[in-house]
């Protein structure tokens, strides 16, 4: 691997701890619908997918009906318990604030969740990059747009970048981008198995936690 220039870090679920709270939420809204799953089932059917996306296939499947205002309810609870409970996956405010190596946000988010998680976390501050956002193209991962996007933007090689991700969502689009991958298994919402579907996605090294990463990032970058 040449020696890398820039780093892409996905956003929820790789530096802030936020998937599992979303999982939360979803699962207790939609109980007195009278849907019932539970959260492992949740994490490992749905990850790194839109919310948009998982609620139109529930309503294939399951033939859920849900009230005209869900979609606004549900956002506003993300808001209170993102205020309230958002984390970061645990040793990678650390790793993330040490990192000279410029790094941009690469993430299916809008740029203001991005910079809201990051302001909550405080680790905005440490961001030396960019926020690219599902906002920049038309669609969103698994395509590779908006890592060939956010390729163009920083102006560089796919050799000369290194992707961190969690969700096959997310790896798989690195991937078709040309992109080197590093699955991360550090959040909560990552069940056994997890890192077998990063594999089969396409994730070129898995890594347990931040220290694993960290670990990982010395064998390849500009000191």
């Amino acid at each position: 691997m040449a020696t890398i220039k820039h780093l892409l870090f996905d956003n929820d679920g790789t530096i802030v701890d936020s998937e599992i709270i979303a999982v939360r939420i979803i699962l207790r809204m939609l109980a007195p619908l009278g849907f019932q799953m539970q959260e492992e089932e949740y994490c490992q059917r749905f990850p790194g997918l839109l919310t948009r996306d998982i609620l139109v296939i529930l309503k294939d499947e399951y033939g859920l009906r849900l009230p005209d205002n869900f979609i606004h309810t549900l956002h506003t609870e993300h808001e209170r318990l993102f205020d309230s409970e958002l984390r970061v996956v645990p040793g990678m405010h650390g790793l993330f604030r040490k990192l000279k190596t410029p790094k941009s946000m690469v993430s299916n988010g809008s740029v203001r969740h991005v910079e809201k998680c990051l302001r909550r976390v405080r680790l905005y501050n440490a961001l030396n990059g960019r926020i690219f956002s599902a906002e920049h193209v038309e669609r969103p991962k698994p395509f590779s747009d908006l890592y060939t996007y956010a390729l163009e933007q920083i102006q560089h090689t796919p050799s000369e970048v290194l992707v961190i991700e969690d969700s096959p969502t997310g790896v798989i689009a690195a991937k078709e981008a040309g992109l080197t991958v590093i699955g991360l298994l550090g959040a909560s919402h990552i069940y056994p198995g997890h890192g077998k579907k990063l594999k089969q996605a396409g994730a070129d090294i898995l890594v347990q936690n931040a220290g694993e990463l960290a670990a990982e990032l010395r064998k390849h970058l500009v000191q």
